[in-house]
């Protein structure tokens, strides 16, 4: 009877002696950097000497490093070492396998692994310095093609660190949503704490000098889920992305082109109703990680700080402009003077200064040089030769080869009459509308933040008015219209630079 009693006991205990003996908690030594802050599942624990307690209950750990002035980290573990007490529980039935029950395999007999590092490459983000320019997300684009969408899975824990390295596998007609404006807040909330977004609620801020635009796409995605199966709904999620980065310049110019491909951290997923947090936190994570590679390369490092388009323009020589016989005296010769300038993608507005062709516009009209031709009122085309360009004040000088018989002069005076009556003329919307006259009040004078002046306006004017000049009732220049760069988002009110700005900033002279 007694051996009877030995051998249930046996058959009964020994399969789950790893259950029983294995405890219920297990000492983790996690290796970092002293001044890093470790979480366990977003929260803050205790030590035991030193070593943290995780308790052998099945589910995902998500560890989280935090330091200052760093990106955080993340690595999620699992339960998948066998105990010691798990070999036990099979050794005194080999070869009796299918007499006896199944090995013990409860979420106790499994260990985490005893050493962790977390922590060891942590990157950072340049802190913007007063020297550095502004940047501004442009845009945000999510590009991706069926074969561009990838996804793995792996059935256990185990199995992933086995093969985390195998290609991935195309799902086909994959349909994957990710909403731009979050992941563009997502970007310009991490420029905006490294002071790199202009937070003042200015209006008329920023110029080439002091400003770059960015505009990302991303064009490649890799979903990794790694199954727990020690856990019903459990497991981790990580993200490969290939995003390509572009830096513009203030007038929207490319200047310099970047892709990366960056994992992301890995995020636990406790639950099936959680998927969808979890997934944006690993696909947030990439992201930033790639918006970092981006900010560190030298190649924009150097754009941040390069202020040579400022020292090309100091060093300006004067340019003489002869005088004219005769000049723009009435709202109709004004007209008749005035030009439109177009490109491939595009028009503007442009006034002729002198009696050989010069011809006064802004920077950002002509900046596309493609097919770039000036329109006569009578609808002659001239080709157009760029003289002299300011692209911090918006400026361009432009000659064509024509006569004029009547130019414009432009008033050098710093004396603006507030509430006189003013004209703008220019091409709003379609090179149909070609030198239309509308009119308004000059509303107030505007300092900008780089000191400079600006007319403020209620005349209608839109895109296609840039470059067109503002005028009196007797033709004399104002200034010239250039509303849609410096008064970003604004509608019903225009803005032009004064005309004793334009005879300043391009170095000109009227001799």
């Amino acid at each position: 009877m007694k051996k009877l009693f030995y051998l249930l006991a046996i058959i009964i205990l020994f399969p789950s002696c790893a259950t029983i003996l294995n405890g219920k908690y297990q000492k983790v030594t996690i290796k970092t950097d002293s001044k890093t802050e470790i979480l366990i599942n977003g929260e803050k624990v205790n030590t035991e000497n030193g070593k943290y307690i995780f308790k052998r209950d099945g589910k995902t750990i998500e560890i989280t490093a935090k330091r200052e002035g760093f990106k955080d980290e993340h690595v999620t573990v699992m339960q998948c070492n066998k105990s010691p007490w798990y070999i036990v529980s099979w050794i005194p039935f080999i070869g009796l396998s299918p007499l006896v029950p199944a090995c013990d395999d409860g979420v106790k007999s499994r260990n985490y692994e005893k050493e962790i590092k977390i922590g060891d490459s942590m990157i950072t983000l340049p802190q913007k310095n007063a020297e550095a320019k502004k940047i501004k997300l442009n845009e945000f684009i999510v590009d991706l093609q069926v074969d561009s969408i990838k996804y793995r899975y792996f059935p256990s824990y185990r199995s992933y660190k086995k093969n985390e390295n195998k290609i991935a596998i195309s799902r086909k007609n994959e349909k994957i949503k990710i909403e731009n404006p979050i992941f563009s807040d997502v970007l310009n909330n991490l420029l905006k704490e490294k002071g790199y977004i202009d937070t003042t609620n200015k209006v008329l801020k920023g110029n080439y000098s002091d400003n770059l635009l960015i505009n990302a796409t991303i064009t490649g995605y890799t979903i990794h889920w790694v199954n727990n199966s020690s856990s019903l709904f459990s497991g981790m999620v990580y993200v490969d992305l290939a995003i390509n980065w572009q830096a513009l310049d203030y007038y929207k110019i490319p200047v310099f082109l970047l892709k990366t491909k960056t994992k992301s951290g890995q995020f636990a997923l406790m639950n099936k109703d959680k998927y969808e947090k979890c997934m944006f936190n690993a696909t947030k994570d990439a992201m930033e990680y790639g918006f970092i590679e981006f900010m560190n390369s030298k190649d924009l490092s150097d754009l941040l700080y390069d202020k040579s388009q400022l020292q090309l323009e100091d060093s300006y020589k004067r340019i003489v402009i002869p005088k004219s016989t005769s000049y723009v005296a009435s709202l109709s010769e004004a007209i008749k003077s005035s030009v439109s300038i177009k490109n491939k993608n595009g028009h503007g507005s442009g006034f002729i200064i002198s009696n050989d062709g010069f011809v006064i516009t802004n920077y950002h009209v002509i900046s596309d040089t493609t097919a770039m031709k000036v329109v006569m009122y009578d609808e002659t085309e001239y080709d157009v030769k760029i003289i002299r360009v300011s692209k911090i004040n918006d400026l361009a000088l432009l000659k064509i080869d024509a006569k004029i018989l009547a130019p414009f002069k432009i008033s050098e005076s710093k004396n603006i009459d507030i509430a006189s009556d003013i004209y703008a003329i220019g091409t709003p919307s379609s090179l149909d509308f070609s030198q239309t006259l509308s009119k308004g009040i000059i509303s107030a004078v505007r300092k900008t933040s780089d000191n400079s002046k600006l007319i403020q306006t209620d005349a209608s004017v839109n895109a296609g008015n840039s470059g067109g000049a503002i005028v009196d009732k007797n033709g004399l220049v104002i200034g010239v219209v250039s509303s849609k760069l410096k008064g970003f988002g604004i509608e019903g009110v225009a803005f032009g630079i004064p005309g004793y700005e334009i005879i300043s900033k391009l170095k000109i002279s009227i001799e």
